[in-house]
This record gives structure tokens, C-alpha cells and sequence, in this order.
């Protein structure tokens, strides 16, 4: 991978390699990606690594027309943060999100869905929407139909997704038993349904 230094108004070097598309700026301190990288980069870069950073603002998202992969990772990211993104990217394939601050799965859903319509990859471990037992918290509460409520939501909310946090999506839905209790506001119709 090539390092590129970018020009000394943006005091950022970027980790970008040309030949195969991506730009990394992981821990930089960012709030937003600064302009002279979006410039130069935009039109050509198909994955971009912004992970531990502060990003506020994603609107300049919408120039990066090749992205197909965005990784997102400890950046304190909740729903606001993504109303900040006003044009879908319907090209973009893989979104990771994960140890952020999304606590509305509906809402969340709801974003996700109009932004990035053709998704087939999405990583929220560690968000309170999540309910992985990733944290490895002592006296867990976390059961194993809660994250099957959780998978199954998304599961039906983006239709093209493959794969889901840590494994495939399965797309058999039996809502009956599970509690909507903890999953944010508006509240899942609950459906039954089967899909392969």
C-alpha cells in the first residue's frame, strides 16, 4: 500500500492505494472527511476506512460514486449522524458500524434502508441496538431470541442483504414469541413469513 501525503491545509497523511481503491484514515481525530480528500479521492475510491474517528457529518459521502465498502467502526455515530446523508449510495455493497451508538432499530433500519438500498453486508456489533454479547459483560443478559428478533427485523427490512454481524442472514421469520421490548420506537408489524 502506498502513502500518500495529502497538501499541508488538511495536516492528514492517508494511507491510499491507487490500485486497488481504498483510502484509510483511521485515527486521524476527524469530525469530517476535509475537502482536498474528497477532491482527490472521490471519483475513484471504492473503499474507505474511517474507524476511530468523530465524524459528524456524512453529507459528503455523496461524492464518493465508486464506494462500495465503508467502514465506520468507534466513531460515536448514532441516527442523527446518518440524516446528515441527504442522496442514498445505492451502490454501496458492505457498511460497518460497529461499537457506535445506534439505539433505535427501527429508526436505524429506516436509514439504512433509504441510504443504502443494495447493501448485502452490515456489521452493528457493539451498538445498543445489537444484542450480540459481544461486550462479554460477567451475568450477560443477553438470550439468544433477542438477537434472533434483531436479525430477523433487519433480515426483512433489507431485502438484498447476505450476511449480518458475524454469519449469513436467515431469513425465516416466527415473530409470535419474541418481545419487542428494548428494539426502539414504532414497534415491528409482527409477520410470518419463509425465505431462502
Amino acid at each position: 500500500m502506498k502513502m500518500q501525503a495529502l497538501g499541508e491545509s488538511s495536516g492528514v497523511a492517508v494511507d491510499c492505494d491507487s490500485d486497488c481503491a481504498q483510502l484509510i484514515l483511521v485515527q486521524k481525530n476527524l469530525r469530517n472527511l476535509p475537502p482536498e480528500n474528497i477532491k482527490r479521492h472521490a471519483s475513484y475510491v471504492e473503499l474507505l476506512d474511517l474507524s476511530y474517528n468523530r465524524i459528524k457529518d456524512l453529507s459528503w459521502l455523496a461524492e464518493f460514486e465508486q464506494l462500495r465498502h465503508l467502514v465506520l467502526d468507534n466513531n460515536h455515530l448514532h441516527e442523527a449522524q446518518l440524516r446528515t446523508l441527504t442522496q442514498p449510495l445505492p451502490q454501496l455493497e458492505v457498511l460497518m458500524l460497529n461499537k457506535n451508538e445506534f439505539s433505535d432499530l427501527h429508526t436505524t433500519m429506516q436509514l439504512i434502508r433509504r441510504l443504502f438500498p443494495n447493501l448485502e453486508y452490515l456489521s452493528l456489533h457493539g451498538n445498543p441496538i445489537c444484542p450480540d454479547g459481544l461486550e462479554l459483560q460477567p451475568f450477560s443478559t443477553y438470550l439468544q431470541y433477542d438477537y434472533l428478533y434483531y436479525s430477523n427485523y433487519i433480515a426483512q427490512s433489507l431485502k438484498k442483504l447476505k450476511f449480518l454481524d458475524h454469519g449469513p442472514v436467515q431469513r425465516i421469520y416466527s415473530y409470535e414469541s419474541f418481545s419487542s421490548k428494548n428494539y426502539g420506537k414504532g414497534g415491528a408489524r409482527l409477520v410470518h413469513t419463509t425465505s431462502l
